[in-house]
C-alpha cells in the first residue's frame, strides 16, 4: 500500500505544567504542518502557541517523503514491547492511499526513532526550529551549548 500521508504527535511526558504540550508534524508528499500547544496558556516566552505549514510542487519533498514511508513502515512494524517512561507518548498516523489508516503509539524516546527524525528534519525549513516530536538527544546537547 501507498503511503499518502504520516502525522506524528507527542507529548511532553513528565515535567512542570508551565512546559507541557502536546504536538502534531503532519507529512505528505508536497507539504509539511507543524502544530505545538502548551498545555497551559501563559505569557511565558519559551512555552508558546506555534503553528506553520509548507506546501511545494519540488520533487525534493515527495523524494524525502517516500523515504520517510518507508522507515515509519518499518517502525509500525516493530515488535517491541511498550515501554513507558517519563518523557511522554509519540503516536505515527499512516494513512494509506485506500483510505486505511494504522495507528501505533510509543512511549519511548525519540532516540529511537533517530534514523526516520534525521530524514525528516532534511525537510523542516530552515526558518522553522525542530518540532518537538521530532527532537532527539543530539537537538538538545546543542541547546546546552
Amino acid at each position: 500500500m501507498k503511503t499518502k500521508k504520516i502525522v506524528i504527535k507527542s507529548t511532553s511526558g513528565f515535567c512542570p505544567v508551565e512546559y507541557a504540550y502536546s504536538d502534531k508534524l503532519t507529512i505528505t508528499a508536497n507539504s509539511i504542518a507543524y502544530e505545538y500547544k502548551p498545555y497551559l496558556k501563559s505569557d511565558n516566552s519559551f512555552n508558546v502557541y506555534r503553528k506553520w505549514s509548507y506546501k511545494t510542487t519540488n520533487s525534493t519533498l515527495g523524494l524525502a517523503f517516500e523515504k520517510i514511508a518507508v522507515d515509519v513502515d518499518e517502525i509500525l512494524s516493530r515488535d517491541q514491547e511498550v515501554m513507558y517512561c517519563d518523557c511522554g507518548t509519540m503516536n505515527f498516523i499512516v494513512t494509506y492511499e485506500d483510505g486505511n489508516k494504522v495507528v501505533r503509539e510509543f512511549g519511548v524516546p525519540a532516540d529511537e526513532f533517530a534514523e526516520c527524525f534525521k530524514i525528516i528534519r532534511e525537510i523542516i525549513p530552515v526558518s522553522e526550529e525542530v518540532p518537538e516530536a521530532i527532537r532527539i538527544s543530539e537537538d538538545c546537547d546543542d541547546e546546552d551549548e
